[in-house]
């Protein structure tokens, strides 16, 4: 029975792939097949070379205005940062209290 060959890729090879799939807006799914390997093995190779100096932020801008409703009615946010850490935020919260969270979390 003949031995199937298991495709070596370089490290130079894995960052470059790396980097297409951290491209805003790139279909991981589809540059996982182009090159031939699963998405499970790319997602694999983000969490060893990704770069957080290439991954992508949504700015987001409130005006003055509290999060949530003051009709007793409440809303819910669900934020999950790079690092694996998440944040839920529900009702009305103060946007700067939620900024100075966020950063903490960020560092850690």
């Amino acid at each position: 029975m003949a031995r199937k060959h298991r495709r070596q890729w370089s490290v130079a090879e894995k960052r470059r792939i790396v980097a297409e799939a951290n491209q805003l807006g790139a279909n991981k799914s589809v540059i996982a097949r182009r090159h031939g390997i699963s998405d499970s093995q790319l997602y694999a190779w983000r969490k060893v070379f990704g770069d957080k100096a290439n991954r992508h932020f949504l700015a987001v801008v409130t005006d003055d205005a509290p999060v949530g409703k003051d009709d007793g009615s409440s809303g819910s946010i669900y934020i999950v940062l790079s690092n694996g850490h998440r944040l839920t935020v529900s009702g009305a919260v103060d946007p700067s209290y939620v900024t100075h969270i966020l950063r903490a979390l960020a560092l850690t």
